[in-house]
């Protein structure tokens, strides 16, 4: 259970937060949210694993609160380097409808870097507000809830949870076409689109850990497989590497390589695997110069919109269910979220829907309309490797079969 605590000045959000959590109780995109009225000057969210105290246009600053929302519907005083000069200064500090060249901008605090998004039209302030406050206390993170927020205030109609890619903010990043008009620098440059995969092979997706399961599964007929080796000071790590790609090579495999992208290029690899952390950091032209394709993971809506801008092979969406492979950055999407992200996508990309999925929830997650299942403990942990490849094969050829019918 959720609670939603309002202030008696912000009670005109109510006409939308009511239809919005009730659109996303229909989507079952998270736990019951109550809508309270409250005596206190800030908003309070509470949900299972968190509180946080919201506060709009500094009413509350001397209270202790987790985010302040400043909106700056018109002009802003001075140069955009400032305003974010004062984000990377205050981690609660959120900034909306900043009046840059050509649209608005939303900035906030993210792990040391100031995030931002771009919309060509501010849309309607109590909206945006009314969508910030229920996408939180659904448990979406904040850089989630901002999106969800700008989307929303496009919306004409009321309570409609956004799901078209149009209403969505773009994500400022290298990629953003309009970086000098609004005077956003970063240090890497733009990259091209990445070469595609094959998604006829693309349908069942092993991630396993060491080139013995790599040679294993192309024995089996998998056509789309990635090694992913945790340390990186792993011995015989490049070996690896270089007989996995050509393996690859041999069986006409999309073999993709997780993280290692120099020595991915270095050896001519099919594909790279990325995280979001990985993209500040990584080579993204010369991954992209060298015709390897990249897949880049996701948590969410604004890491989505993310991978989008950069024009990727596939978006892995994950963590679907909870999963003991690896720790992750956030809470499982479930699958109800995942259909959202899926329609989001559309067929812009080809989809890999990742984590803690076995055989038997194999159905649902397909049924998403996603392009393909990774799988990890459903093979390695399996006694029958080559029966749970048969099995997870069918399940999905059958899909298929369903679809084409």
């Amino acid at each position: 259970m959720s609670t939603l605590s309002l202030p008696k000045a912000l009670s005109p959000l109510v006409m939308h937060i009511e239809p919005l959590l009730a659109a996303a109780a229909d989507y079952q995109l998270g736990e019951q949210v109550t809508l309270m009225p409250s005596s206190l000057d800030w908003v309070e969210v509470s949900t299972p694993s968190s509180i946080k105290r919201v506060g709009f246009e500094q009413a509350c600053s001397t209270a202790p609160i987790d985010y302040e929302i400043q909106d700056q519907w018109g002009s802003i005083d001075g140069k955009l380097s400032s305003l974010k000069a004062q984000v990377l200064k205050r981690p609660d500090l959120v900034i909306c409808g900043v009046l840059v060249k050509g649209g608005y901008l939303d900035i906030w605090h993210h792990d040391g870097e100031v995030r931002g998004c771009f919309s060509a039209e501010c849309g309607n302030q109590t909206q945006q507000r009314a969508m910030l406050l229920a996408a939180l206390a659904l448990n979406y993170p904040l850089e989630d809830a901002l999106v969800l927020a700008r989307a929303y205030a496009q919306s004409t109609q009321m309570g409609i949870w956004p799901t078209e890619r149009d209403a969505f903010p773009e994500i400022v990043c290298a990629n953003f076409s309009k970086l000098s008009d609004i005077g956003w620098q970063f240090e890497c440059q733009p990259v091209e689109a990445f070469a595609p995969v094959d998604s006829e092979k693309l349908t069942l997706y092993p991630v396993v850990d060491s080139i013995q399961w790599v040679e294993q599964l192309l024995e089996l007929g998998v056509k789309t497989t990635q090694l992913r080796i945790k340390d990186p000071n792993a011995q015989g790590l490049e070996q690896d590497i270089a007989h996995a790609i050509a393996l690859g090579e041999q069986s006409n495999a999309q073999v993709f390589i997780n993280d290692y992208w120099q020595l991915a290029i270095e050896h001519g690899a099919f594909g790279v695997h990325l995280g979001q952390e990985d993209l500040a950091i990584a080579d993204l032209n010369a991954i992209q110069q060298a015709n390897l394709r990249l897949g880049i993971s996701t948590h969410g809506y604004y890491e989505i919109l993310r991978a989008m801008a950069f024009n990727p092979s596939y978006i892995a969406l994950g963590h679907i269910y909870p999963t003991t492979t690896k720790q992750m950055p956030s809470l499982p999407q479930g699958v109800h979220r995942l259909k959202l992200y899926q329609q989001l996508i559309g067929n812009a990309f080809p989809t890999v829907a990742i984590g803690g999925i076995d055989l038997s929830r194999v159905p649902v997650v397909w049924d998403t309309g996603v392009s393909s299942v990774a799988v990890v403990r459903a093979i390695t942990q399996s006694s029958e490797p080559a029966i749970a490849v048969e099995q997870l094969n069918q399940c999905l050829s059958e899909r298929e079969v369903m679809y084409d019918n």
